[in-house]
């Protein structure tokens, strides 16, 4: 989870990067915008190895993906400012993060922030035995000390930024609810923690929070309980140099447009340069009436 939201988030930023170097070099052709700078847009155009009608498509992608990732941002922002107002009236005590709501509906959820809470109604506390309650407290501990709802946040503005991570965004949220339910395992087993998982999900899910918070009942449940009941995952040293590849792979891809990019401006430049030398530099031939001019003894001297 550690390295593989960061890399998602590198492979949203990388092809939005790579999406607007093909897009700028379409926009540089408009001579409107190649008088800001220094180029020629017609070298550039002659340059441009891509079509004109791929990077025009390119750029009206850009601007809507601009336009769905501000709307994605100020709608999580909107849902932070609100739990945020949903939640400060609580008071928790000082030794302890955990607040007993009461409400009839079973829910248990953990809070971001700097200072997280987590949130359990007395309906999922009542619908729990002691055992159970404290599989509950370990599964929210860990959300809570993990920070899963910024690993889940930062994944949700990779999907924003590139839609088609939105499949691997859903399976990193799903992926913190497992990493929460191995921590609880620890404390209560992992026959118990399925069987508290399954019938947190019999109860229904009622939810009194948005996804900014990190819920007990999130996530598919049945896979939750079929994994709880195998061994425990081990990592693989081949799933982790796959991320660090692909991420590599995005890097180098990313630095290689940008090197692209980069030849073709300075190649228009120097086409302008040249011209503009060309121009300031006339070869002008000397006509005989300038060396008569030029001479004024030799006049009648034949």
């Amino acid at each position: 989870m550690r390295l593989l939201v960061p890399s998602v988030l590198l492979a949203a930023g990388t092809s939005a990067f790579v999406l607007g170097t093909v897009a700028f070099t379409w926009v540089g052709q408009l001579a409107e915008v190649a008088e800001v700078g220094t180029w020629s847009p017609n070298s550039l155009h002659l340059l441009d190895p891509i079509p004109t009608t791929l990077a025009a498509a390119t750029g009206v992608i850009l601007v809507a993906l601009a336009l769905w990732t501000l709307r994605s941002v100020l709608h999580t922002g909107w849902a932070l400012l609100s739990a945020s107002r949903a939640v400060r009236h609580l008071n928790p005590g000082v030794d302890t993060p955990f607040v007993l709501v009461g409400n009839a509906r079973p829910e248990a959820f953990t809070t971001p922030g700097l200072r997280p809470l987590t949130i359990i109604t007395t309906g999922m506390f009542e619908a729990l035995d002691g055992p159970g309650r404290q599989v509950l407290l370990a599964h929210e501990r860990s959300h809570r000390i993990h920070r899963h709802t910024w690993w889940a946040l930062t994944a949700d503005l990779a999907a924003a930024i590139n839609p088609l991570l939105h499949p691997t965004a859903c399976a990193l949220r799903e992926a913190t609810e497992r990493w929460a339910d191995e921590d609880a395992a620890l404390v209560g087993g992992r026959r118990l923690v399925a069987e508290t998982s399954a019938h947190i999900a019999l109860l229904g899910r009622h939810p009194l929070a948005s996804n900014v918070f990190a819920s007990a009942t999130g996530g598919l449940v049945p896979r939750r309980v079929i994994a709880l009941l195998q061994p425990p995952p081990r990592a693989r040293a081949r799933h982790l140099a796959a991320v660090v590849a692909l991420a590599l792979a995005v890097t180098l891809g990313a630095l290689d447009v940008e090197h692209m990019g980069e030849n073709l401006f300075e190649h228009a430049e120097a086409a302008t340069a040249a011209n503009h030398l060309v121009h300031q530099s006339p070869h002008r031939a000397e006509s005989p009436c300038d060396t008569e001019v030029g001479h004024p003894h030799l006049i009648g001297g034949i």
